[in-house]
């Protein structure tokens, strides 16, 4: 070997330059820090360009479109008659310089004799020629336009408007391709473009766009926490003096969906107030705007708000127009299907498990028809709150199945928060399948709390948060199988803190009923299954009041009995929740004993 310090890349390139040409390896291995052909080697390559007047802008133009030439795209840039290129290629096929390649075109015989032949061209000249190539490629020239190549041509041609344009076209097609980190490199180099390019509002529009797509691809990949996508959002709003009214709106949309969904209801809440503020002719918005803020007051645990707005917004959004802003839309949680999603929330809480089944199969099968990566994000969501679903219902196998689709799915796809979270209810069902163990093992049941707390740390040190009380409670619920009921009240007490802190309290009705099973002071827990009940009645959260008045019913016994009626009563009766079995039970128990009473 010439050099056997040369890195693997540097002899991959030095072999690409040279063909295989012993004296151009050792030439170019010699001059291997030196930029361009080495001296020794340009002078010969150079003669070989030597030829007829009109051989030099031929070459030029070929040494610009690539190592390999499409015939075509050359006489198009190429301002000679067919019939003369044609004769001047044959020149340079009899100097050594191109040599046939695939049906009807060439290539240059070796990388050098191009990089030779780039240099002819004076950088004006050169800039020209890259302008004119990627003008006839975007044109469709040789088939389906290569908007990376294109790209490419136009930011040498420092037409870097343009550029930016072409990669975001790049973007969009790898994008539909499924390469998530493709597309968002396509991004990232749009924007670096347009560092160079002039300012104006026009070039503030086009950051917005590629910054608005690339924070919903990083939000796709690295999930709701990403601080680059958080990074990309704030700048678009910080643009919004250039931008038009419909650009700003897209911009709020985005910033209140990404904040809402980080459980940052504070700072999301004036986003949302101020599109709604300013709905007055921006109609299209309005059933984005009603999800967003329906989703809101779900997590706040104001159910009558949010089935307002949910069930408006989604009643009317087949019939919206479909604004042309929608593409530039921060399209993770996608509105239709985030609506119905949201709506089976709020039913699953209100005890209709059979609405929340439809809400989930509708929002399931409206992402079956986006692209991607809207779609397997959208469906891997649908599959999280499935999976919380049948957990709630008691359906463990159901809830083991979904899960491990939702961990394929994120593996499929390169979703990483996916995969985790589906890890999370893996290890939340397989502790709560181990209570209904008939020898229950104290080892297994710990095996089962230490990964799920392992598993939940780490998606709240990615500052994920959403929903995460949810699985705080399953933690309380299993320490106090596990015997451990200080541990579960801790557990409990940092998940009420937290909702507390963020104001998504959601769920805090469930997790003062756990608590109460924490204490052993007959006074404490009935405190803590009063309290449950009273915010379970304002919330109109049902499920959650049956069961804390069950509770309240194994506590205080007859006093507690109507408490249970009222709420069963409001639970569909053919919902087939375990907790309106006991309740029937109950009741039923209840009526004998009142009826055999001789008094």
């Amino acid at each position: 070997a010439l050099d056997p310090g040369l890195s693997a890349d540097k002899r991959a390139a030095v072999s690409a330059r040279c063909d295989g040409v012993p004296f151009y390896i050792e030439q170019v291995v010699a001059g291997i820090s030196q930029t361009g052909v080495p001296e020794t080697l340009y002078e010969p390559l150079f003669a070989r360009l030597r030829a007829s007047p009109k051989v030099v802008p031929v070459v030029e133009a070929a040494a610009v479109i690539g190592r390999q030439i499409d015939l075509g795209l050359l006489c198009s840039v190429v301002d000679l008659s067919d019939d003369e290129i044609d004769h001047v290629i044959d020149e340079l096929e009899d100097a050594l310089v191109l040599e046939p390649w695939g049906t009807g075109n060439w290539r240059f015989r070796h990388e050098l004799l191009r990089e030779v032949a780039v240099e002819l061209a004076p950088p004006s000249v050169r800039r020209g020629l890259h302008a004119k190539v990627a003008e006839v490629l975007s044109g469709g020239a040789g088939g389906e336009p290569d908007w990376g190549l294109i790209a490419g041509h136009y930011e040498r041609a420092h037409r870097f408007d343009q550029a930016a344009a072409a990669y975001q076209q790049a973007s969009n097609d790898a994008r539909r391709r499924g390469a998530l980190a493709e597309a968002a490199t396509y991004l990232t180099r749009g924007l670096a473009q347009l560092d160079r390019a002039t300012p104006g509002p026009d070039h503030d529009r086009r950051e917005t766009a590629l910054r608005m797509e690339r924070g919903f691809l990083t939000s796709a990949a690295e999930g709701y926490q990403s601080r680059d996508a958080a990074a990309d959002f704030e700048r678009c709003l910080q643009l919004s003096d250039n931008l038009r009214d419909d650009e700003l709106f897209a911009t709020l949309i985005a910033l209140g969906n990404y904040y809402q969904v980080r459980a940052d209801l504070r700072r999301a809440a004036p986003v949302i107030e101020s599109l709604r503020r300013g709905l007055e002719g921006q109609q299209w918005a309005r059933p984005k705007i009603d999800i967003l803020f329906g989703t809101m007051a779900y997590l706040r645990g104001d159910l009558n708000a949010a089935t307002s707005a949910l069930e408006a917004a989604t009643a009317v959004v087949a019939a919206a127009d479909q604004h042309k802003v929608d593409a530039e839309w921060f399209r993770v949680s996608e509105p239709i299907s985030s609506g119905c999603l949201h709506l089976a929330l709020v039913a699953l809480v209100r005890g209709d498990l059979t609405r929340a089944e439809a809400e989930l199969a509708r929002s399931a099968r409206l992402a079956e028809g986006f692209g991607f990566p809207e779609g397997p994000y959208m469906r891997a969501y649908t599959r999280s709150m499935e999976t919380w679903l049948r957990v709630e219902a008691g359906h463990l196998d159901r809830a083991a199945v979904v899960a491990a689709d939702m961990i394929k799915e994120g593996e499929r796809h390169g979703f990483d928060m996916w995969r985790l979270v589906g890890a999370i209810w893996q290890a939340a069902v397989g502790g709560l399948a181990a209570l209904g163990d008939d020898d229950l093992d104290p080892t297994v049941l710990g095996a089962h709390i230490a990964t799920i707390t392992a598993l939940l740390d780490t998606l709240r040190t990615s500052e994920v948060i959403i929903y995460t009380t949810v699985y705080d409670g399953v933690i309380g619920r299993l320490l106090i199988a596990a015997g451990q009921p200080e541990a579960a009240r801790e557990r409990l007490d940092t998940a009420l803190a937290l909702a507390q802190d963020t104001g998504m309290c959601f769920y805090d009705a469930e997790l003062l009923r756990l608590r109460a099973h924490t204490h052993h002071d007959p006074a404490a827990r009935q405190s803590d299954i009063t309290a449950a009940l009273e915010l379970a009645r304002r919330q109109g959260a049902t499920l959650f009041e049956l069961r804390a008045a069950l509770d309240d019913f194994e506590l205080r016994g007859d006093p507690a009995s109507a408490g249970v009626a009222d709420a069963a009563d409001r639970i569909p009766a053919d919902n087939a929740w375990p907790e309106l079995g006991r309740a029937r039970v109950v009741l039923s128990e209840r009526s004998q004993s009142a009826s055999s009473d001789p008094a």
